[in-house]
């Protein structure tokens, strides 16, 4: 009995965990159904405004769609549309034919143009154009702009088009070429006075560190020991005793030249330079042998 009472008990567990999980699934399912509900009516509310705002449907033809949009470079807009670019039998098929809405037309339109669309989110805009996120959210308006929870957003959700984030972005670039420009002037005149500034500094120190004068002498004696000029306010006793004090210095060091020479010789032995020299034992040791 007990037996039979547990698989009971686990049967109904495992009956409540599937009931549990079928209505997880159902939920989920009904969600999907809704946002898919949501975002066709939405592409039918657009599709309507296409039909007002430029005057064509899912029956005209690739051409008129084209002139409609005023595109220029058909080919470039037929590859983002999935067609052949050089195929000319497509321009006279209709968008229906081809399996073509409009919105998805006009959102080919975009991305040739502005290489974004508006179901383009902030993040993929702010790497097509180059440009900070952060920047995109504080132009824009958004509160938080440090904060990633904008960056899933797209532009239609937020109300925008692709012209007013072009038009962002040329302001942007405008700011930032002044900027950088403003950037080079102030270093390039920092780098010009500094310069100024070194040249000055450097020109003061060679006046500073100007090497003196040489002093005109008052007496002039050639090497011979006889005067060549003299100051006409100089003593005449006081030329004899300088050239008296030259002589007896030159005088001097001929003498000490004198004494070193004769003391200073190499000295010599004259044994062992008997082999040169006529010596008396030379001549006795000659004789023995």
């Amino acid at each position: 009995m007990a037996i039979f009472l547990c698989k009971v008990l686990a049967m109904r567990k495992i009956m409540s965990l599937t009931l549990f999980t079928l209505c997880v699934l159902s939920s989920w399912a009904q969600i999907n159904s809704v946002e898919q509900t949501i975002s066709d009516s939405l592409a039918l509310a657009r599709e309507k405004e296409i039909i007002s705002e430029y005057g064509f449907r899912d029956t005209a033809t690739l051409a008129e769609v084209a002139n409609k949009l005023q595109i220029k470079d058909i080919d470039r807009w037929k590859s983002y549309l999935g067609l052949e670019p050089h195929n000319e039998k497509l321009d006279k098929m209709s968008l229906r034919k081809l399996g073509i809405t409009p919105y998805k037309a006009l959102l080919a339109q975009q991305y040739s143009i502005y290489g974004f669309t508006e179901l383009s989110t902030l993040e993929e805009v702010a790497t097509a154009l180059k440009m900070p996120v952060k920047k995109i959210k504080q132009e824009i308006g958004l509160d938080k702009p440090n904060s990633p929870k904008w960056d899933s957003y797209s532009l239609q959700s937020l109300n925008l088009t692709p012209e007013d984030i072009k038009k962002i972005h040329r302001e942007f670039e405008e700011k930032s070429l002044n900027f950088g420009l403003n950037v080079t002037l102030v270093g390039m005149l920092t780098v010009f006075t500094a310069l100024l500034i070194t040249s000055i500094i450097i020109g003061q120190l060679n006046h500073l560190n100007r090497p003196a004068k040489e002093k005109k002498a008052d007496l002039k004696i050639t090497p011979g020991g006889k005067v060549r000029s003299a100051s006409a306010t100089l003593n005449h006793n006081v030329i004899a005793a300088l050239v008296a004090t030259i002589f007896l210095h030159e005088q001097s060091l001929e003498e000490k030249r004198k004494i070193a020479l004769t003391f200073k010789r190499t000295p010599t032995n004259q044994w062992r330079a008997s082999a040169m020299l006529n010596m008396p034992n030379r001549e006795m040791y000659l004789k023995r042998r």
